[in-house]
């Protein structure tokens, strides 16, 4: 029996959730937030008509809770204002977790949430390289034919006079952006989805999204090598290597694509070099003194940091250790210096629940959940990867990106444990995952055995 992609009742819903896992993700940093909002507002209404109640689950708790004290922490912030607007922007952000979680309860929604953030990720690889392949054909032909780069930095520059908070608006000709603000904020997009991407390049069981995930996947490794972030590579690389080992029978489908990242990454990083003039490597020594004096900065406030926000580190980067840099490119040590001990306390309880829900998954003792524990494994650890060399969650889009990945994981979770809410048209027809969904068609089978017939008839 086929099972339905949706029941009546959250169809709607549902479509407007796959609007914002991948059409989002094409906006502003400031306008994609606003459709997680109004969507809320309508996933509540609808939850309340049907009986249901929007739960957070373990995980969405603990987040929960990290969540309102990086907000209480405004209060002995030197920047109340900044400290308050970014912890509610967090929490805006949130809500896609919250929706993603409850609403994608059916394998089939699985499924399409997956497709809708791999084709979101092609498509913003491809404008990566397109932003890439035009400025240097302007640069070697004198032509101003360019992409911009970022895709909206004309109308980025009058947005940001309007925002109450200091916003830097730079264009990055020799470094991809694509829709996002900087290249490194497009890394970590792309670190997260490249995963997803490979996933359904390899294990969806129809070929059309098969072949969608691949040509997504391509352009995502395309749009990687565009942005010329080492930490990137390494935890692409990571992700990849993490997906090949799990499983070399299904996964060896994706040695083309190692191929191409051994040849992109190395042409990237030379490409970065020449046109560096010196910077490449200064900006390595240049790290390395901003995690120093961010650990200082710690010292100073060990047990419940700065306070929410950049805003506090910068201005201690800047006035006290002379180095004009927004944040401590490093994830964990902004956290720690932003919520000190109690607050990196929070945050590391999250990382226990995460990696208990997908060992709960890999575990299932009839292996028909394994596949996504390794892609959802791969994607995080690219994600704790490229977390090293980056602040990872400083915009709105890359917080959005980071809570559907978990939003995901825990959907998943709940169909492996049975604690789905289904609406009242989806209870007889819910079907569960099994072995048989992550294999080709019979038919795709079938006709590959004609060929392999009719190859040998003809010898």
């Amino acid at each position: 029996m086929d099972t339905p992609l949706c029941g009546t009742i959250d169809k709607k819903l549902f479509w407007w959730l796959m609007f914002i896992l991948g059409a989002s993700m094409l906006f502003p940093e400031y306008i994609a937030p606003l459709f997680v909002f109004a969507l809320y507002i309508y996933f509540i209404i609808h939850f309340k008509k049907t009986g249901r109640n929007a739960k957070l689950g373990v995980m969405g708790k603990g987040i929960f809770a990290y969540l309102i004290f990086m907000l209480v922490s405004s209060l002995w912030s030197k920047t109340h204002l900044a400290s308050f607007l970014i912890a509610m922007l967090w929490l805006g952000c949130f809500l896609t977790y919250i929706m993603v979680a409850n609403v994608v309860n059916t394998k089939e929604k699985l499924k399409f949430a997956i497709t809708a953030v791999n084709i979101s990720a092609g498509i913003i690889g491809l404008i990566a390289i397109v932003e890439i392949v035009t400025f240097h054909i302007a640069k070697s032909t004198g032509t101003h034919l360019v992409l911009p780069n970022p895709l909206f930095y004309d109308i980025n520059d009058k947005a940001f006079e309007f925002m109450p908070v200091e916003i830097i608006n730079k264009p990055y000709r020799t470094r991809a952006s694509a829709t996002f603000d900087n290249p490194l904020i497009l890394a970590t997009y792309l670190v997260i989805t490249t995963p997803l991407c490979a996933f359904g390049s390899v294990y969806f069981r129809h070929s059309r999204n098969r072949k969608i995930s691949r040509a997504c996947l391509v352009f995502a490794i395309g749009g990687i090598v565009c942005t010329f972030s080492r930490g990137a590579y390494i935890a692409v690389g990571m992700s990849i290597l993490i997906m090949l080992i799990s499983n070399t029978r299904v996964f060896k489908k994706l040695f083309p694509f190692v191929f191409l990242l051994a040849i992109a990454i190395p042409l990237g990083i030379a490409l970065r070099y020449s046109h560096s003039n010196g910077d490449f490597l200064a900006s390595t020594s240049h790290r390395i003194d901003i995690w120093k004096y961010s650990f200082d900065m710690f010292l100073h406030h060990p047990i419940i940091g700065l306070g929410c926000g950049t805003d506090n580190v910068h201005t201690l980067l800047r006035d006290t250790y002379g180095i004009d840099r927004s944040h401590t490119h490093n994830l964990f040590l902004q956290m720690l210096v932003e919520g000190g001990i109690v607050g990196f306390g929070f945050a590391m309880a999250v990382v226990a629940i995460i990696a208990k829900r997908l060992f709960g998954l890999y575990a299932h003792k009839e292996t028909r959940y394994r596949p996504f524990a390794v892609m959802y494994t791969a994607s995080f650890t690219g994600f704790v990867v490229i977390s090293m060399f980056e602040f990872t969650l400083q915009s709105a889009k890359e917080m959005m990106i980071f809570f559907i990945l978990l939003g995901l994981i825990e959907a998943t979770a709940r169909m492996e444990t049975d604690s789905l809410q289904l609406a009242d048209d989806e209870l007889f027809s819910y079907e569960e995952i099994t072995e048989h969904d992550l294999e080709e068609d019979d038919e795709e089978k079938q006709k590959k055995i004609n060929k392999k017939a009719e190859k040998t008839a003809h010898r």
